[in-house]
C-alpha cells in the first residue's frame, strides 16, 4: 500500500486542480487538504479569545492570499472555508499569528501587513492579495504583530 501524500504534495495538486477550473462540490482531495490544515490550526491555538492575524492562501482561477483579524481565528477560518467553497475557492494553507493584546493594536497590524502585501501584490478588495506569496504574508503578519506588540511594551 503507498503511502499517504504528504502536505506538500496535497496543496500542489490543490492548487493546480482549482486553477484550471472552477469546481463545485469541492473534489475530495480538496477537502480532505482543507480539513488537514483546519485540524492544524486548531492545534496550534489555546483556548484564549486574544485578537490574532490569520494568513490564508486561496487556490483558484485567481489564487489568492487573505490576511485578516479576529478574536476567534477558528471560527473565522472555517468560515472562510465556507464562502470559499461557494465561490469554487479551496484553502491550500492557513496560519496564525500570536496572540495580541487588544483590538486596536491587532487593527494596526492587520492594516500594516496589508500595506506592505501591497507594495509587491495586487489587492483583490481589502484584505486580499491577487497572486500573493503565502511565506510574504505569513512574514508581513509577524513582523507587524511584533512590531504592534514591541510597542505596547513601552
Amino acid at each position: 500500500m503507498p503511502a499517504p501524500p504528504t502536505l506538500k504534495e496535497l496543496q500542489v495538486e490543490v492548487r493546480e486542480l482549482l486553477r484550471a477550473a472552477a469546481v463545485f462540490p469541492p473534489p475530495a482531495i480538496v477537502r480532505r487538504l482543507q480539513h488537514r490544515i483546519l485540524s492544524r490550526v486548531d492545534d496550534e491555538l489555546d483556548g484564549t479569545d486574544h485578537p490574532r492575524l490569520y494568513v490564508l492562501e486561496i487556490a483558484g482561477t485567481v489564487p489568492r492570499v487573505k490576511i485578516g483579524v479576529s478574536t476567534t481565528p477558528r471560527t473565522r477560518v472555517r468560515q472562510h472555508v465556507t464562502d470559499m467553497t461557494r465561490y469554487q475557492h479551496g484553502l491550500v494553507d492557513a496560519y496564525v499569528t500570536a496572540p495580541l493584546g487588544d483590538p486596536l493594536s491587532a487593527d494596526r497590524a492587520e492594516k500594516q501587513a496589508h500595506r506592505w502585501m501591497r507594495k509587491i501584490f495586487a489587492p483583490i478588495g481589502t484584505e486580499e492579495f491577487a497572486y500573493g506569496d503565502f511565506g510574504f504574508g505569513v512574514v508581513c503578519a509577524d513582523q507587524a504583530v511584533r512590531i504592534q506588540g514591541e510597542a505596547g511594551a513601552w
